[in-house]
């Protein structure tokens, strides 16, 4: 059988011959996945990221058959003067505005809203509630007034507050339409009078996209700087730190060239994969060119290459594989962010490692030749050794670390009870956001910013009766008495005018009769306003529910009410609920699952790759305790912070475990070499943690400051992740330099390791 090393000296040997023809090939490769770059495609829609077999997602899918569910702008401006008829007409003139931007598809104000009124051949007509005839403001004001039902969502009581709804085209590019209208909105506050706030389902993908793009260009800058510095400062040579991110920046190209390739949508989570390619690729090379430096001293080029590669390749390679097995479990994920995060992550961690054998190794025979290449230790070195040497010995012979234990656990208890999950993208924007604002600003005039619609069915026949309408009217009176509701809007209340003018009573068979027919007495107008309401079969009714948008409202729970209410009171009675509130809410049980399986299917392969190195499963058992303690450790700061786990956060403890357990496999492998030579448990760890310490140290300052520089992204998510990661490698790193070694002592290692290595 041919001996690995010898196959390992081999490829090493023709790399270095052949280096023209590799770094040939390395810039056409690089060149053609380049091309590609051009090709990807961003895509900020949470609404996209949702799981197309999330029961909700297919009840939202079963509304939409029914009835139109556009995207629109909820758009509101605040009047600090100005009589009611001058609003108005400003509410007008911008109407009109907006009415002709690109991909939209139609504006509602008090200008365009039509009431009921006496008259017609029925007895019954519609005219608007700003007439077009008389312009009297007192008329204006009392016909608002008398027709409150219609009115609130366009005036508030005090007239200080209107407001419009802005509809969408469906094939309309939001983001462009969200940048047009933020456009004009932006020339109307150029009056100090007047101050306006908007919401919308399609202004969090803008806003998301308006912060990633600002991330992306300059975090990513940054991060480079930092860890070309940071690399500089612990290679101390041009050449090694070159050698470095070259290897990451064609790892990089190569990453984003294949998914514009394949057409990967790229999201906000998938944006801050370069910023953690270039601290997580930065590793390996630290490892490797560390060693290569050590091997230097006594070798020339070749042999000090050979060398280092028989001593770094499997910890390296287990470290990558580990690592991808982190990032590349959320192909299980339902979410197709995190599913695209994660895979395409693992497979920029496997570029960066082939780079790493393939690209180092050339850059480091361009040396010259001879032993007096190497570097003397620097006073630097000699007080990190002598760090270490402190650190062992309170490790290994000093029982002070036993206090930790009573902490950490009091730490995981309370943190773990305070882990949240916040499933509403508004909230992942910033406090000072405008949508934020918008949002808190529209909730206290009218009701509330989160919907979700009710639709109603009575054994599918048409809603035509006044007993089937009372149905209607007390499951309505239920649903407005739940804590949290805003208001409930229906045909209800037009219904009510129209028979009470009819009859008298609020509820009569004439009305339901001209209300329910398909002929449209009422005009275009109002036949578009019925139809949002009752389903062209006249089968179905939709209640439109508007609710508050703070943590204590719980739209599935007042879901769950309604729906038992219904089939308690009304059995003849279908309910289907659904809308963006409810998907939102229901994505909080899909990120807990995402949490927990992505983490299982990370700690499974980790394990079995751990085993298969160290071909011992005490070893594999060992070196998973330091990360659990730190993945532990995590979630209990995330507890304690208040950070949640969303859309973008749900990432951090996969990130945590694939990139910690690095420390604990150079550890071991360490410690395993020297215990070959020596035969002695505490002068292998004392040794394995002087010779590993060092590389170590500088790996998670590496590793954790350039995470750390997502600590200045604009969007919340994204710094809590780097905020988090940078904490999770500093802990990942102190927890298996403190408790491997005490592992390995107390219980060691076992012989199929020790003889496998030898």
């Amino acid at each position: 059988m041919t001996n690995p090393n010898s196959l390992l000296d081999r490829f090493l040997g023709g790399l270095i011959r052949f280096r023209s023809l590799v770094i040939f090939f390395i810039i056409i490769s690089t060149l053609f996945f380049g091309y590609f770059l051009s090709k990807i495609h961003v895509d900020n829609d949470t609404f996209k990221a949702i799981p197309p077999n999330l029961q909700a997602k297919i009840d939202y899918d079963n509304l939409k058959k029914e009835f139109s569910a556009p995207y629109f702008i909820l758009f509101i401006a605040e009047f600090k003067a100005g009589n009611l008829t001058e609003k108005i007409d400003s509410l007008n003139s911008w109407s009109s505005a907006f009415a002709s931007l690109d991909g939209i598809s139609g504006v509602t104000n008090l200008n365009t809203l039509q009431v009921p009124v006496k008259g017609g051949f029925f007895g019954v007509s519609s005219d608007y509630v700003v007439s077009k005839k008389d312009s009297n403001e007192e008329l204006t004001r009392r016909r608002i007034q008398e027709n409150r039902e219609f009115s609130k969502i366009f005036i508030s009581d005090d007239e200080t507050v209107l407001g419009m709804v802005i509809g969408l085209k469906p094939d309309a590019d939001r983001s462009i339409v969200m940048k047009d209208v933020l456009n004009k909105t932006n020339s109307i506050n150029q009056n100090p009078n007047i101050k306006t706030y908007f919401t919308s389902e399609a202004a969090v993908s803008y806003f998301i996209d308006k912060a990633m793009k600002r991330d992306f260009s300059i975090l990513l800058p940054v991060c480079f700087i930092i860890v070309f510095l940071l690399l500089y400062r612990v290679l101390r040579r041009v050449l090694y730190v070159c050698a470095a991110l070259l290897v990451n920046v064609i790892a990089l190209i190569w990453t984003f060239g294949l998914m514009g390739m394949l057409n990967v949508t790229f999201s906000v989570v998938t944006s801050v994969i370069p910023v953690i390619l270039f601290p997580i690729g930065v590793a390996g090379a630290i490892h490797i060119i560390k060693a290569y430096t050590r091997q230097r001293r006594d070798a020339d080029i070749i042999p000090a290459i050979q060398m280092t590669y028989k001593e770094q390749i499997l910890p390296c390679f287990l470290a990558a594989v580990t690592t991808f097995a982190g990032f590349a479990s959320f192909v299980f994920s339902e979410i197709s962010w995190t599913r695209t995060f994660g895979l395409y992550t693992g497979v920029s961690v496997m570029f960066a490692f082939a780079f790493n054998v393939t690209i180092i190794p050339v850059f480091l025979s361009f040396e010259k030749k001879g032993k007096a290449a190497a570097v003397p230790q620097t006073s630097d070195e000699v007080k990190l050794n002598s760090f270490w040497d402190l650190f062992s010995r309170f490790t290994l012979e000093s029982r002070k670390w036993v206090w930790l234990f009573p902490v950490l656990l009091i730490l995981f208890y309370v943190g773990f009870r305070m882990v949240k999950v916040e499933s509403n993208p508004i909230a992942m924007l910033p406090e000072n956001n405008m949508l934020r604002v918008s949002d808190n600003f529209i909730g206290k005039y009218f009701g509330g910013t989160r919907f979700f619609s009710v639709v109603l069915e009575n054994k599918g026949e048409k809603i035509s009766s006044i007993e089937q309408w009372k149905a209607v009217q007390d499951i309505t009176g239920f649903i407005e008495k739940q804590e949290g509701i805003g208001n409930v809007a229906s045909v209800l209340p037009l219904m009510s005018k129209v028979s009470t003018m009819l009859t008298g009573d609020s509820l009569s068979k004439p009305a339901v009769m001209l209300l329910t027919s398909k002929s449209g007495m009422f005009g275009k107008n109002f036949s578009s306003f019925i139809s949002g309401f009752l389903s062209e079969s006249r089968q179905k009714t939709r209640l439109n529910v508007t609710c508050r948008s703070d943590e204590q409202t719980k739209p599935l729970i007042i879901a769950e009410n309604i729906e038992k209410y219904v089939q308690e009171k009304h059995k003849d009675w279908s309910v289907l609920i659904s809308g963006p509130a409810i998907l939102n809410e229901s994505m909080s049980s899909v990120l807990i699952d995402t949490q927990i399986s992505s983490l299982i299917s990370t700690f499974i392969p980790v394990f079995l790759c751990l085993i298969l190195f160290f071909k011992s499963p005490r070893i594999g058992i060992f070196a998973l305790i330091p990360i659990i303690f730190s993945t532990a450790f995590v979630y209990s700061i995330m507890g304690v912070l208040g950070v949640t786990i969303n859309l973008v956060t749900v990432i951090i403890m996969n990130t945590c475990v694939g990139i910690g357990i690095d420390y604990a496999i150079h550890l071991a492998s360490g410690f395993i070499f020297q215990y070959k030579i020596t035969g002695d448990k505490i002068k292998s760890l004392k040794a394995a943690i002087k010779i590993k310490g060092t590389p170590i140290l500088f790996n998670t300052l590496v590793v954790g400051i350039g995470f750390l520089v997502l600590a200045f992204s604009s969007f919340p998510p994204i710094r809590d992740f780097g905020i988090l990661v940078f904490v999770s490698m500093i802990v990942s790193a102190g927890f298996s330099m403190l408790f491997l070694p005490l592992l390995l002592l107390f219980f060691g290692i076992g012989k199929p390791a020790l003889s496998e290595r030898k």
